[in-house]
């Protein structure tokens, strides 16, 4: 096969830990077996601020071109305040003919300008895209929330651009603008099934299939920890993951159990000082760290109300490591459902609780980690995804010639 795909993503550096950020850079491995990949994204390092870090320009890296362009400016006070606002019009806001569905009494210029200061917003990527976006033979832009899809949709020829939304259940997915900017794609790349039903409900029915993104399932030897067994949290260390009900939660498990366990946290740390009685933090690791810690796990917890694949849950399901999920989340309730490696929980107590079952079970690693990684290998292997990628992106939509 014969062309370039671009993938659009907002940021892109080997030290940015994230899910949208992750599956784009992985796509684009996958793509370049087939075909040259150019991955457009902006110089900004930080998600808060979309401050230009990096420069602009071209480089190669592991034979994927890197395109980078600079926000027009820095996140501000003011996209704050507007986000306040969204958070406290849209509750009360339905969608005509579905009670159950929320919808923004926002018009379309002030969503636009809620996702254009939300950053990072890329003029010199839109540019691009309008003098060569018929260059590509596909254009897929990863995550549906910032100004680099959304804006960059409204350049891009619709007949090669393709949404990978990573979508969840928030109050910016019930914006109207979103629905329309979905309803400009040639298709839509779900990750799950669970994805799959939330964006029907916001956007109805798009073309487009399930997708998925490859997991590694190598088997890796557990951690030399002689301490006491840990409960591990890999990702982002943020409100916004469930990271502070999460602390809260331990430590009411602890004050009920002392001594018993200990909470491992990984990731980067975006809430300040993390602080508790058995409560270590270890920073960014590498991978090998990662898996061996996974691996050695009694449990992985994943309090996060708002995933839309979470590959950390199912990372450590293919090292054999039970989940105890936030069942707040149809994506993580899914996987624990169909996969069998764990248990979902609703608030304090249930935490508590789904943690005092994984720990009371004699054979955790037989009862969920077997079946956890049976689904994970079985459905999450890279030659997998890339065939449905490329399958997507080489469709012929033409109808078929009269006999």
């Amino acid at each position: 096969m014969s062309g370039t795909v671009a993938v659009v993503v907002q940021r892109c550096h080997p030290g940015i830990v994230g899910g949208s950020e992750s599956l784009a850079w992985t796509y684009a491995g996958l793509l370049r077996e087939r075909f040259r990949v150019e991955l457009l994204t902006s110089t900004a390092l930080d998600y808060m601020t979309w401050r230009s870090e990096l420069p602009e320009g071209v480089e190669v890296r592991d034979g994927v071109t890197v395109r980078r362009f600079a926000p027009a400016r820095e996140r501000s006070a003011y996209w704050h305040r507007l986000n306040a606002r969204l958070r406290r019009d849209l509750p009360s806001a339905t969608v005509p003919g579905n009670p159950g569905m929320r919808a923004s009494p926002w018009s379309l210029a002030m969503q636009e300008e809620y996702v254009r200061t939300q950053g990072p917003d890329c003029p010199g990527l839109y540019r691009h895209l309008d003098a060569h976006g018929r260059d590509y033979r596909a254009i897929l832009f990863v995550t549906y929330l910032y100004p680099t899809t959304y804006f960059g949709l409204a350049h891009a020829p619709a007949d090669r651009s393709w949404l990978v939304p990573t979508l969840h259940d928030e109050p910016t997915a019930y914006l109207s603008a979103y629905r329309y900017a979905a309803r400009r794609v040639r298709g839509v790349l779900w990750l799950t099934e669970a994805e799959r039903a939330i964006g029907r409900a916001l956007w109805g029915d798009l073309p487009g299939r399930l997708v998925a993104m490859p997991v590694a399932t190598a088997p890796a030897a557990p951690a030399p920890d002689g301490g006491r067994p840990y409960l591990l949290y890999c990702g982002r260390i943020d409100e916004g993951k469930g990271c502070g009900g999460l602390l809260a939660g331990f430590e009411r498990f602890r004050r009920k159990h002392p001594g018993r366990l200990r909470l491992v946290l990984v990731g980067a740390n975006h809430m300040g000082a993390v602080r508790g009685r058995d409560v270590e933090y270890r920073g960014v690791v590498s991978d090998a760290e990662k898996f061996a810690l996974m691996a050695g796990a009694a449990a992985l917890v994943l309090p996060s109300a708002y995933e839309s694949f979470s590959l950390a849950t199912l990372e450590a399901m293919a090292q054999r490591a039970p989940v105890l999920v936030n069942g707040a989340c149809a994506v993580l309730a899914d996987h624990v459902r169909a996969g069998g490696g764990g248990l979902a929980y609703r608030g304090a107590d249930g935490f508590v609780a789904g943690l005092e079952q994984l720990l009371a079970e004699p054979d955790p690693r037989r009862r969920w980690g077997d079946p956890g990684r049976a689904y994970v290998v079985g459905r999450y292997h890279p030659d997998r995804v890339r065939d449905a990628l490329v399958k997507e992106l080489t469709r012929d939509d033409r109808p078929a010639r009269a006999a």
